[in-house]
C-alpha cells in the first residue's frame, strides 16, 4: 500500500482526492495546510507520495519544495490544481518525478499519474525466502504496504527455485539458512542459472566468510538481523530505481 500525504488548503477538494486515493487502494496519512513547515513534516511522516495544491501559502515556492521532496526525499510529486498556468506546468514537467493535473481529477486519470511518477509501483513482485515464520508474516505485512505484489514464499531453497521458475519475481528478499538441502545462497546461484531477479540477503549469521561468498552473487544488499525496517524498505527501492532505470 503507498502512503499518500496532502498539502492542500482546500478541505472539499482534498475530502475528494482522499476518497478517490483509497479507492485505488493508497492511504491517506494524513493533510497538512500549505502555510506550515512541509519539509519538515515530510521528513516526520515519511510518506511515499506527496499530493500538493500548485498555490503555497506564506514564502513557499511550490517548485521549489517539489524540487525538495523528489531530490531529497526521493519522494515523488503530483501537483492537482484549478488553476490553468501554463508556464508553471512546464516547469513543473521538468522535475524528474512530477505530475500536474487539474481538478476536478477522473480517477483513471489519478491513478495512471500516481503510476507514472511512483516508479517504485512499477516492479511489484517479490519472493520472500525465509524460514521463521514470524519474521516472514512481517517482512510480508511490510512488503505489501510499500505497495509490492508477494510473489510467493518460501521456507526452503528447493521450493524457492520453483517458485522463482513459475512466478519470474523482479526480486527476491533470501534467508541464507533455510529448510532443506541447500543454503540461501546456493539457492541464490540456481536461480540465477535461468533468470536475474535482483537479490537482498537477510540473515542472522555475521560471520565474514559467509558474507564474502554471498556477495559472489552480486547482490543488492545484505543484512544482519533484526533488520531495520526503514533501511530495507529504502534498499528495495533503490534495487527498484536500479532496474527502472536498466
Amino acid at each position: 500500500m503507498i502512503d499518500i500525504l496532502f498539502i492542500q488548503n482546500d478541505f472539499i477538494a482534498s475530502y475528494v482526492l482522499e476518497k478517490q486515493i483509497e479507492r485505488l487502494g493508497y492511504r491517506s496519512i494524513g493533510k497538512i495546510e500549505a502555510g506550515e513547515a512541509i519539509i519538515e513534516r515530510v521528513a516526520e511522516l515519511k510518506p511515499d507520495l506527496v499530493i500538493m495544491d500548485a498555490e503555497l501559502d506564506g514564502k513557499q515556492n511550490p517548485l521549489e519544495v517539489a524540487e525538495c521532496l523528489t531530490t531529497d526525499f526521493k519522494t515523488p510529486v503530483v501537483f492537482i490544481t484549478p488553476v490553468r498556468d501554463i508556464d508553471f506546468k512546464r516547469k513543473a514537467m521538468l522535475i524528474k518525478h512530477v505530475a500536474y493535473l487539474y481538478r476536478p481529477v477522473h480517477l483513471e486519470t489519478l491513478r495512471k499519474a500516481i503510476e507514472n511518477v511512483y516508479p517504485y509501483i512499477k516492479m511489484k513482485r517479490i519472493l520472500l525466502v525465509e524460514d521463521d515464520y514470524i519474521i516472514c508474516m512481517l517482512l510480508e505485512k511490510q512488503i505489501r504496504r510499500m505497495g509490492y505484489e508477494i510473489a510467493g514464499t518460501a521456507e526452503s531453497g528447493e521450493l524457492a527455485i520453483d517458485l522463482s521458475r513459475k512466478e519470474k519475481p523482479d526480486l527476491v528478499l533470501m534467508d541464507i539458512e533455510l529448510k532443506g538441502d541447500i543454503d540461501g545462497i546456493e539457492t541464490v546461484r540456481r536461480i540465477q542459472d535461468f533468470s536475474t531477479p535482483s537479490i537482498i540477503y537477510l540473515t542472522g549469521n555475521t560471520d565474514s566468510k559467509t558474507r564474502k561468498i554471498a556477495e559472489e552473487t552480486n547482490p543488492h544488499g545484505f543484512f544482519v538481523k533484526p533488520v531495520d525496517m526503514e533501511v530495507l524498505k529504502h534498499q528495495i527501492r533503490e534495487s527498484v530505481e536500479m532496474q527502472n532505470a536498466s
